[in-house]
């Protein structure tokens, strides 16, 4: 079992899908924050509102609406961009203000360690391909791949594509950034697991993510380090977070004089000749007079 060091480990929350009543949705407010924060706004087919974090960087924001409920999906690279701007608490805050369930939340720890002596270990001590990481024991799968030294590497998976509350995946960073996006990553080793619905989990495990962790994790992946609160299922409450106030005239305003896509239909219009402008402002009118009320349409 590999070992982890006593002391405080950088454990973050990587990915989180919160799930809420169809008319009880707080978009309006968390679409003013992102916008706020330079996200970047954009539409897939089928309807879903997509915000892209700004300066390039990865990840998405998701808000589905249906007949049945709405969602609010926050990938790790949008968390990590979150924590940059000193907003998700912020956001977290936002999402507890409805009533909601957390229907999915994955929380993680990177190690400096080799993951190909972290898989290798982990198939050494669970010969028969099963894994406890709670009253039943769970299938294993790798996904594994030579790398440029010889060596084998790859994913450990507990419980994938099951319906466990809890599953986990032991992966090797380094590879996978290298293999995805060119990026150079010091040697490194990621354990992460997932929480998935009637777990348990809460917008408060979001926050401060050690506990779930570590009732996931140890003893089974890691050993769970000295002074660790022990885990309480549903056990959410509220928290002061820092709040960071955006102006809505402010960020209409804002967003209206930067919109590189308001430049290229201007861009669109002009070509047209002396109309082209009339034109525009009158579909840009019409947009705005036949589009629902956000909050109404949340």
């Amino acid at each position: 079992m590999t070992s982890s060091p006593a002391c405080s480990l950088p454990i973050i929350c990587d990915f989180l899908d919160v799930t809420f009543a169809p008319d009880d949705c707080p978009y309006p407010e968390l679409n003013l924050l992102l916008l706020g924060a330079g996200f970047e706004p954009s539409r897939e087919q089928g309807g879903a509102k997509c915000y892209l974090p700004p300066s390039g960087a990865r990840g998405m924001v998701k808000v589905i609406h249906s007949a049945r409920f709405a969602k609010v999906s926050i990938s790790g690279g949008a968390c990590a961009v979150l924590r940059d701007l000193r907003l998700f608490e912020q956001v977290l805050w936002l999402l507890y203000s409805s009533p909601h369930k957390v229907t999915r939340l994955d929380a993680a720890l990177d190690l400096p360690l080799d993951a190909a002596d972290v898989i290798g270990a982990l198939c050494a001590r669970y010969p028969d391909g099963r894994v406890n990481l709670g009253r039943k024991a769970l299938p294993v799968s790798r996904l594994v791949s030579t790398r440029d030294d010889g060596r084998e590497s790859g994913t450990y998976y507990v419980g994938h594509r099951t319906a466990a509350r809890f599953t986990a995946r032991v992966y090797d960073k380094t590879l996978e950034a290298l293999a995805k996006r060119g990026e150079v990553l010091p040697t490194t080793t990621r354990f992460e697991v997932t929480a998935r619905k009637d777990s348990g989990a809460t917008l408060r495990d979001a926050g401060l993510p050690a506990a779930l962790f570590w009732h996931v994790a140890a003893p089974a992946l890691l050993k769970r380090p000295e002074g660790i609160p022990v885990w309480q299922p549903n056990t959410d409450a509220a928290w002061a977070a820092p709040t960071r106030v955006f102006d809505p005239a402010e960020t209409l305003r804002r967003r209206i004089e930067g919109s590189a896509e308001l430049d290229a239909l201007l861009a669109v219009a002009d070509a047209m000749g002396g109309s082209g402008r009339s034109y525009l402002l009158h579909l840009l009118s019409k947009r705005v007079q036949c589009s629902p009320d956000a909050s109404e349409a949340a």
